[in-house]
């Protein structure tokens, strides 16, 4: 049997879809799969054994498809976690004797790994008995590392690709690691768009003599999900990153503004706290403060943060 899935294009979602595509896994055992999408929902995937990938070329995705149809070859099943009408023309663009179309609209209230995974068991008319998120990049060793100094490591994740609604502020996160510094080593992580966030944070550390790893656009996917995994406390807008602790269980304070926490929360993850107001214009789900005043993170103020984080680590406070 050779089943062909087109991946969700974002980081988080491709995360959040990993319940449904070990539970296909897990109905299909001895299938092939041929992974389509994005290269950071490749890079999640691509060591699942009896799998193969192609990473979508984005400005010419349906001649590229195209060329690949011969070395695809024709599938028993094809499955798109995307809902977009582009990957509906890809889905069609494929040998398959079988389709199967995700769509956004259904089950709209729930969590988006829940929404994944009941598009997959009412497709094969199954239940799975696992709910956990995985991926096939396993840490060398367990979460929450000591260093040689007797420092565990606090990593701030300050980016969000969707859009800068989502984000907390630079001297926001800059105020957390400063309190955490002499029990923690600060690292940062983020992607090559998120450098200006980054650096800014970093230099506000440096200017008070504190060190701190900035690891912005230095990590492959891979080594991303290792760095993570080792972190004593994960602090991050709703991200990509952010369910990648998840995935690991990382203790994890989710600072959420503009979008809905009720389903993009960090799944099942029992060490990670969701920090968030209840103003009347939350969520907007805008990439951008629509009334420009994005009070939804302005006002959530460090101090706020600081004190869940230190409940999370058992601090007096």
């Amino acid at each position: 049997m050779k089943i062909f899935i087109n991946l969700p294009t974002w980081l988080g979602d491709a995360v959040m879809s990993s319940v449904a595509i070990y539970a296909l896994l897990e109905k299909f055992p001895k299938a092939q799969i041929i992974f389509y999408g994005s290269f950071v929902s490749i890079e999640l995937f691509k060591n699942i054994k009896n799998s193969k990938t192609i990473i979508e070329d984005k400005k010419h995705r349906y001649l590229n498809i195209l060329k690949q149809r011969s070395l695809i070859g024709e599938c028993d099943i094809a499955i798109s976690f995307r809902s977009a009408f582009s990957s509906k023309i890809i889905l069609n663009l494929i040998k398959s004797k079988k389709r199967f179309y995700f769509n956004k609209k259904q089950n709209k209230d729930e969590h988006q790994v829940l929404k994944y995974l009941y598009f997959i068991e009412k497709s094969f008319n199954f239940k799975t008995n696992s709910t956990q998120l995985r991926l096939p990049i396993l840490p060398k060793y367990k979460c929450n590392i000591t260093l040689k100094d007797d420092k565990k490591i606090l990593a701030l994740n300050p980016g969000a690709h969707y859009g800068s609604a989502k984000r907390w502020e630079a001297n926001y996160f800059a105020k957390v690691a400063k309190e955490f510094a002499k029990t923690h080593k600060i690292v940062i992580f983020g992607v090559k768009s998120e450098e200006e966030i980054c650096n800014s944070i970093e230099n506000i550390l440096k200017k008070d003599g504190i060190k701190v790893k900035n690891l912005c656009s230095k990590t492959s996917i891979n080594s991303l999900c290792k760095n993570i995994a080792f972190c004593d406390l994960f602090i991050s807008n709703d991200s990509g990153s952010m369910h990648i602790a998840a995935v690991y269980k990382v203790k994890t304070i989710a600072i959420f503004g503009s979008t809905n926490f009720n389903q993009t929360s960090p799944w099942q993850n029992e060490n990670a706290k969701i920090v968030h107001l209840n103003l009347a214009c939350m969520p907007c789900m805008q990439k951008t403060c629509p009334l420009k005043h994005h009070k939804c993170m302005k006002d959530l103020t460090p101090d706020i943060v600081i004190k869940e984080a230190k409940k999370l680590l058992n601090y007096s406070i």
